[in-house]
């Protein structure tokens, strides 16, 4: 694998585009204390989903705990499937850039980030790299998409995923990162829901790690997370989306049975054949459909229906070994660097639908996380208007994105372009 500097990077575009990005496959070694959920077998069936749900969200009862019987260390080497992705053109003589770290939560992958729909309209990338001059690392969670997958239940989990992000900042700090010669100085970190869950973690546990972190979609209020696990209505991803989400031999198995009965033809219109199959096992789970997709993200009527059939036709799923540790987060960090937390108005897991409704006792519910950042050098809490879960899908995001730039900038952690 080849190294180029920067501006290397950035003339392998045509001068005529605003940025240049780069699919990176990412090698990582890396290790974690994982919990043994032995006590829980991994769900075979889509009933069995529903009850491990069940379980999660019953009143009085800590899933967890009862699912927990020991722990493991857990050590493996792992591919990251990330894009990087920088200013090209004039922009290509950065001499001092920061690097935005992106991390998407469940639900999503990658293109969380530059989502493609209406010629890149809803692009958080684009916003940061093109208008702001950022450079910006998005990537699969370890797991998820075209990252390596694992085994659901002890192996892909919160902390084993946070050393995997840890590991690729490292590398963008002192120049190890494949294909991207150059060592960054200023490293901030943007989280969205769970992303955002372990960008807190990884400050917590590695205080020095980020110059600036951004939480969007997030709370430490987790009273509300169980709307989340009933209105998804897991099933398991490969009966859900049996193409795409399950092995490539069902693809074939169905080709074959459409030549048999000259039903080609019929379907020929539609794209029966996925990009790839992801081949997820028993025990990675999706939501159920494009209704519980509208329940999980989106805020009627401030979206483009398409792009809700389009955030349900490229969704991704989660393990039931994320379910168990997303609790198991520290409480605090002791990051000592500017903290934005982004939330929409109507955040369904971390609002309970309603951000403002605090009773009084507070601005917004995302408002009272600055407990959890005692030394933090600036705190703020900004509420997104007409906004659910999903941000990036709502019709305001891009002025959402500008926000989150505009802060940044604030807090000298310019592009230095």
């Amino acid at each position: 694998m080849h190294a180029f500097s920067l501006s290397a990077l950035a003339l392998l575009s045509s001068s005529a585009a605003a940025r240049t990005c780069h699919n990176i496959t990412v090698p990582v070694s890396i290790s974690s204390r994982n919990g043994v959920f032995n006590n829980t077998a991994a769900p075979q069936t889509n009933l069995d989903a529903t009850t491990f749900v069940q379980n999660q969200t019953r009143q009085g009862q800590n899933f967890t705990a009862v699912a927990l019987t020991a722990y493991a260390t857990v050590t493996g080497n792992y591919n990251i499937s990330a894009q990087f992705c920088l200013p090209s053109g004039s922009n290509s003589t950065l001499t001092n850039p920061t690097v935005q770290i992106l991390t998407h939560g469940i639900g999503f992958d990658k293109t969380y980030w530059d989502l493609p729909y209406n010629n890149y309209n809803y692009s958080y990338v684009d916003t940061a790299v093109d208008e702001y001059g950022y450079c910006t690392l998005s990537y699969d969670r370890l797991g998820i998409g075209n990252s390596s997958h694992g085994e659901p239940r002890n192996e892909i989990q919160s902390f084993l995923e946070i050393q995997a992000l840890a590991a690729m900042t490292r590398m963008l700090r002192n120049g190890s990162f494949p294909t991207v010669n150059h060592t960054f100085s200023k490293v901030v970190h943007v989280g969205h829901s769970f992303g955002s869950a372990q960008t807190f973690a990884l400050t917590a546990m590695y205080p020095n790690i980020s110059d600036g972190i951004i939480l969007t979609g997030w709370s430490t209020n987790g009273s509300f997370v169980g709307y989340f696990g009933a209105g998804a209505d897991f099933q398991q991803a490969n009966l859900n989306q049996p193409l795409r989400f399950g092995s490539a031999s069902n693809y074939a198995v169905l080709n074959s049975f459409l030549e048999n009965y000259a039903l080609t033809d019929l379907v020929a219109p539609v794209q029966m054949a996925p990009e790839q199959s992801l081949a997820y096992v028993n025990g990675y789970l999706t939501n159920s459909n494009v209704n519980s997709q509208q329940y999980l993200f989106f805020l009627p009527p401030y979206f483009d229906t398409g792009l809700l059939y389009y955030g349900e036709q490229t969704k991704q799923p989660v393990t039931i070994g994320e379910l168990l540790t997303l609790g198991s987060l520290p409480a605090m960090s002791t990051f000592k660097g500017p903290v934005l937390v982004f939330t929409g108005s109507n955040d369904l897991p971390y609002c309970g639908g309603d951000c403002l409704n605090t009773g009084m006792s507070a601005p917004s519910i995302p408002s009272t996380a600055s407990t959890a950042f005692p030394n933090a050098s600036v705190f703020e809490a900004y509420i997104q208007p007409v906004t659910g879960h999903g941000l990036n899908f709502h019709y305001n995001a891009t002025a959402g994105y500008r926000y989150i730039q505009d802060f940044l900038m604030a807090q000298n952690l310019e592009s230095q372009r």
